[in-house]
């Protein structure tokens, strides 16, 4: 009789602490609820939220687990490049072991966010090939997407085009199921630059034919859409119809590519002058895609003009610059394709 009262005075006891345990939680767990659901909407209210909640009234792994994931996708989409892992690290240790298939996601696809920022694409590749795999347990269609896209951000850096197309064109269609219009059109038109890339204009012509309408729908998507058509003109329509083009929206408030990308059409339709005062409203930055674009582009007019001892300087700084950034992909352990 006594070892049965024993047993009972002790299942009270952990019954209270439990009890307490979850009432000590439950502000928390509805401050982590709130920033939760103002994440996709008011993503600055998350963070604000989260930051107020003392670390130190975070107790448990799970709990630990959820707010590590909550504030790195809180720092994410305020545009808060993280280049540690001492945030997201406790998410890493818990859900990546016993974490839901969409924990388990998330969790992926934020570590290899902060391997991007770290500048360490390999292993932000293996954390997005993870987080891929999941694809048929998953139920966040939009991380999952978010992902493809992420990856094919990488293929592009390798030279991989074909990988990237195939990776936009499945992150739209996923984006288009589950009514995320402007990012369906976003990742349309960069498998559509893909296959401009590799001078595949039938598969292009498919894919126009499908985002001129969802621009008609979500006009917002146009300054995606011109872009493309801006290389989409270059590469494959006629001279009379380039400069048409080129002529209708030479205007424009262009970003640095398409400042590059209009001097580079003008510079085909045999307009050199044009095209070399028009490069020279831009100077991107030393060592990235966009000098490299700009060096390729310089050299080419140049050597129109017959001015082969600047062309030459241009294609010098060109392939020294194409090496430096060769070399750097080299060190990357994953394979590349050029």
């Amino acid at each position: 009789m006594c070892i049965h009262k024993f047993q009972h005075i002790i299942l009270l006891l952990m019954t209270i602490v439990v009890f307490a345990a979850c009432d000590r939680n439950t502000p928390i767990l509805e401050q982590m609820d709130m920033a939760e659901n103002l994440m996709n909407t008011k993503p600055d209210s998350a963070l604000t939220i989260l930051e107020n909640i003392p670390v130190t009234n975070i107790k448990g792994k799970e709990i630990a687990a959820r707010y590590a994931l909550l504030k790195s996708m809180a720092l994410d989409k305020n545009y808060i490049d993280t280049t540690t892992f001492d945030v997201l690290q406790p998410a890493i240790d818990y859900y990546l072991k016993k974490g839901s298939p969409d924990e388990k996601l998330r969790t992926y696809y934020y570590q290899g966010r902060i391997y991007q920022n770290q500048g360490d694409d390999d292993s932000a590749m293996q954390s997005f090939l993870n987080g891929r795999d999941l694809k048929q347990v998953v139920t966040d269609s939009l991380l999952l997407a978010h992902t493809l896209v992420a990856q094919g951000t990488l293929y592009l850096k390798q030279y991989k085009i074909n990988e990237f197309v195939q990776n936009n064109i499945e992150a739209a269609r996923l984006y288009g199921a589950i009514g995320k219009g402007i990012f369906e059109i976003k990742s349309y038109t960069n498998a559509l630059d893909g296959y401009v890339m590799l001078n595949n204009q039938s598969p292009a012509d498919s894919l126009l034919s499908i985002c001129i309408p969802l621009v008609q729908k979500n006009p917002d998507g146009e300054v995606y859409l011109f872009t493309s058509l801006l290389t989409y003109t270059i590469k494959f329509s006629s001279p009379d119809d380039l400069k048409s083009f080129l002529d209708k929206y030479q205007d424009f408030e262009l970003s640095k590519d398409e400042t590059m990308n209009f001097a580079r059409g003008y510079s085909k339709i045999g307009e050199q002058d044009k095209a070399l005062n028009i490069l020279a409203e831009i100077s991107p930055a030393a060592f990235t895609m966009d000098s490299l674009k700009y060096a390729s582009v310089k050299f080419n007019i140049l050597d129109e003009q017959g001015k082969y001892k600047e062309a030459l300087h241009s294609y010098k700084e060109f392939s020294a610059m194409l090496e430096r950034y060769q070399s750097e992909l080299i060190f990357q352990r994953t394979p590349m394709i050029f």
